[in-house]
């Protein structure tokens, strides 16, 4: 397990310090998720990046769960190309690999992360394509803020082995 703490020792964090985060490190964030597998390799992702106090504001005023942009260095909006998915749909799956990455990438730089979901509530998909200005093909999928977190979470165990199944849904994989 010591290889993958990184992965499992990731919480979401609504809290954050007043540091702001330098832009080598929003691009390194940004180099992780766009190492994110996509079908085909098509890579139907964009990123907004917001560093604005009053855009984080009008964020807050359209998304009821997006008030840790108070304290948040970033916010990162990550939005799907449609004329660049491989089919209909997998714009969606590509994008939410992209934003783990985001979100692995940031825990490894220390740094706080919250995804908020966007997708595929459609009021605020259309409220986050307006503030935007985003073109009509490219869809806001997740809003992640970003900062140095002021919270610190332990690890809560959420492996449960009778959700494994071996070959076949009648035969658990871990016996006990």
């Amino acid at each position: 397990m010591k290889k993958i703490a990184h992965i499992l020792d990731r919480r979401s964090i609504r809290r954050f310090t007043d540091q702001k985060i330098d832009n080598d490190t929003i691009k390194d964030i940004l180099t992780a998720a766009m190492y994110a597998p996509s079908a085909v390799n098509l890579q139907p992702w964009h990123f907004v990046v917001i560093d604005q106090k009053p855009m984080m504001e009008k964020i807050m005023e359209i998304h009821p769960h997006a008030r840790m942009l108070q304290t948040a260095s970033h916010a990162v909006v990550v939005c799907g190309d449609i004329h660049l998915q491989h089919a209909d749909g997998y714009w969606v799956v590509d994008c939410g690999a992209a934003t783990q990455n985001l979100l692995l990438a940031a825990h490894a730089l220390e740094l706080g992360s919250c995804w908020v979901g966007i997708h595929p509530r459609e009021e605020r998909k259309a409220a986050f394509s307006r503030l935007l200005s985003l073109p009509t093909h490219v869809l806001p999928f997740a809003l992640v803020a970003l900062g140095y977190p002021e919270e610190h979470k332990s690890r809560p165990e959420r492996f449960h082995p009778e959700k494994v199944r071996h070959n076949h849904w009648d035969t658990p994989y871990f016996h006990e």
